[in-house]
């Protein structure tokens, strides 16, 4: 151990010690004559033929690393040897490392888990790209430092690890088990210990991304990596598929480079079964394409490969940004500067789209869906450059928000006509939109084609992917279209958005509350207030009043904070309006007018005097005529200075304040007034 205060080389001088492991210590230094503090890895040489070995190869892969200039790889800027014990000099890296937050916090969210796989992924094809390549060997979450930015560091080449051949605890010359490929353990006598090469990299990857979105360390007993689904369900097919591929223990059946991996990671959602095999094909013929390359320009590769890290990480951190932001605006640019790095990944698409969709406020001289049509006006004048997926989410966005679905079934058919993931459901909308282009469309022209949508939606798209819960929106919306006097199709929307107990199937609802990463807290609740609209249709067709207020209730209660506030859109008034009417009826129609007239009140005090409160102030005077007409009688003098008399002047006054219903345009409501009994009442 180096005393505290020494100071190497005329000066590093040591201020304390940082890490400790089987065969090196890490201290904090300061360069005197930069002012810059380093970390100063300290390696005893004892002479064993082990250390020997290690200090070669730290050697030579020391000198090679003085060069690299990646984000995610500290540089090595000075080797001391000083009385057989070396000395290595490099970044300090501030932060803690991913063992230490798998200690505290358990499972990481899959988001942060892929980015993070994509930066490691990066850097270790940096790495291998170098001349001669540099094989990393021992990737496990103790040796990546998480930043207090959120990026990743890698802080140990495996170059001071102590070599023990099946110590099963801790780590050996080449990799510590359960994170190690089979190749770097070699037989009982160390045999093949050293044929390794970048395949061993990408295994060690793997099952580092396995422990960080699990929670379950491979290094412990039985040493086995599992399908990550197996422990958590809401997990995304596609990241499960990379995983167990990036850990076969043949390394041919591994991804062959780094490339492989990197494009795995940036398209997990489209490796579906069907997708798998094309997609195959069309990473070998990458990976052979950039195999070619690196032999014709050497040198020049390296130059290439920093220039598209940074630019990773550049588009990466706008599209962090973005997420972050809680500002609409603010979000949607740097959604715009992603694309202006680079306009062929999906990512920043699909998030402007979402904020345009979901978040953006039009303003007063703007119709409600003005920001889904600027959205899917930037997108088509980027569609020579976008991908499948984001021509799937344009189409969604025609279909969904601007009902144009002609436009819908243009894209739609454009992805069915591909080797994408979403290309089957596509289909299905394509058939659905087309049928709403014909004026004497019915349900059984398409019936087949939901059916299989149905089963397929059910069946084959993961619980954690949003879109699982999209497509349920709109299966339910077509049968609630078509549902009238149908109880079929009723029982339909119920069955899949509230689930059957009896058959143990759970619905959307409940699948959604399951998986709260599917969507963020805005979308959930969107999505949730649809399928309580839909539910209370459904109910009220199979005249389950009592449930069909319920959903009312649950739906007003989705939509009312939005109301409140001033951010809610003139559809989501007037439905909420509609709504409460609804409920009221419902509670009507089971003898509780006492709850019929709470909602009516509610909706009115939420309401205020916007227009659209108007046909509540109608259904509100009716629901009182109504009643105590068959309370009172008709003869005016019977309702003095009972309730129903206040009660009808109190709503009437409210409502004359309505401009719409001080006017004759109202046909109802002025029926309403003009009634000889209310008249009567009114005018006293």
């Amino acid at each position: 151990m180096t005393e505290l205060g020494t100071v190497l080389d005329g000066k590093y001088e040591i201020l304390k010690q940082v890490g400790k492991g089987g065969m090196s210590i890490v201290y904090l230094a300061m360069d005197n004559r930069l002012n810059k503090q380093w970390a100063v890895k300290e390696i005893k040489n004892d002479g064993s033929k082990s250390t020997e070995t290690l200090l070669k190869g730290l050697e030579r892969e020391a000198n090679i690393l003085k060069n690299v200039d990646h984000p995610v790889l500290p540089r090595i800027v000075d080797i001391i040897n000083e009385n057989g014990t070396i000395y290595v000099i490099m970044d300090f890296v501030e932060g803690k490392p991913l063992s230490d937050v798998l200690k505290t916090e358990g499972a990481q969210s899959q988001r942060d888990v892929i980015e993070w796989g994509r930066a490691l992924a990066s850097a270790l094809d940096y790495l291998h790209s170098m001349n001669p390549p540099i094989i990393y060997r021992d990737m496990k979450p103790s040796n990546v430092m998480l930043k207090p930015d959120g990026s990743v560091k890698l802080i140990d080449f495996g170059t001071a690890k102590e070599y023990i051949i099946e110590n099963n605890a801790d780590t050996t010359a080449l990799g510590t088990r359960g994170y190690a490929a089979p190749e770097q353990f070699g037989d009982a006598q160390g045999h093949g210990i050293y044929n390794t090469d970048a395949r061993t990299d990408i295994y060690n990857l793997g099952a580092t991304l396995y422990h960080l979105v699990t929670g379950k360390n491979p290094c412990e007993p039985p040493y086995e990596i599992k399908p990550i689904r197996q422990w958590n369900p809401a997990l995304s097919s596609g990241l499960e598929q990379i995983i167990i591929k990036c850990c076969q223990p043949n390394p041919n059946d591994r991804y062959q480079s780094c490339s492989e991996l990197l494009y795995a990671l940036d398209h997990y959602n489209e490796l579906d079964n069907t997708y798998k095999a094309k997609a195959k094909r069309k990473i070998i013929a990458f990976a052979v394409t950039a195999g070619l390359s690196l032999v014709s320009v050497g040198v020049a590769v390296t130059g290439g490969l920093q220039k598209r890290a940074l630019k990773y990480k550049n588009y990466d951190n706008l599209i962090k940004q973005a997420a972050n932001t809680t500002d609409v605006n603010e979000a949607i640019d740097y959604y715009k500067q992603a694309v202006d790095i680079d306009d062929s990944k999906s990512e920043a698409y699909i998030g402007l789209l979402d904020e345009y969709n979901i978040y953006y406020k039009p303003a007063e001289d703007e119709n409600e869906n003005a920001g889904s049509e600027l959205g899917a006006k930037y997108v088509l004048s980027h569609i020579d450059a976008v991908d499948d997926e984001v021509k799937y989410e344009l189409a969604l966005t025609y279909y969904n928000y601007l009902e144009d679905y002609k436009t819908a079934s243009t894209y739609f058919k454009e992805v069915k006509n591909s080797d994408g993931d979403d290309a089957e459901v596509a289909g299905y909308y394509a058939a659905i939109c087309d049928n709403k282009l014909k004026t004497n469309a019915s349900y059984d022209d398409e019936a087949d084609s939901i059916a299989a949508f149905e089963k397929y939606n059910y069946n084959q798209v993961d619980r954690g992917n949003k879109n699982r819960y999209i497509n349920y929106y709109n299966i339910a919306s077509i049968y609630v279209d078509n549902m009238t006097d149908n109880t079929e199709l009723a029982n339909k929307v119920i069955q899949m958005l509230a689930g059957n107990t009896g058959e143990n199937i759970d619905g959307a609802i409940s699948e959604l509350n399951d998986n709260p990463k599917a969507f963020d807290e805005v979308n959930k609740k969107y999505y949730l207030c649809q399928y309580y609209r839909f539910l209370a249709d459904a109910y009220e067709v199979l005249e389950d009043y009592t449930n069909e207020a319920i959903m009312c209730e649950n739906y007003i209660y989705a939509i009312e904070d939005s109301i409140i506030d001033g951010s809610a859109k003139d559809s989501d008034k007037k439905a909420y309006a509609s709504y409460s009417n609804k409920e009221a009826s419902a509670y009507t129609k089971v003898g509780n007018d006492s709850k019929a007239a709470d909602v009516y009140s509610k909706a009115e005090q939420t309401l205020g005097s916007d227009g659209y409160a108007a046909s509540v102030y109608v259904a509100h005077l009716n629901f009182l005529c109504t009643k105590y007409k068959s309370e009172y009688g008709t003869n005016p003098a019977t309702w003095k200075g009972r309730d129903g008399e206040k009660a009808v002047k109190a709503v009437y006054e409210a409502g004359n304040k309505i401009e719409s219903l001080r006017s004759k345009s109202n046909t109802q409501w002025n029926s309403l007034i003009n009634d000889s009994v209310i008249a009567e009442i009114i005018a006293n």
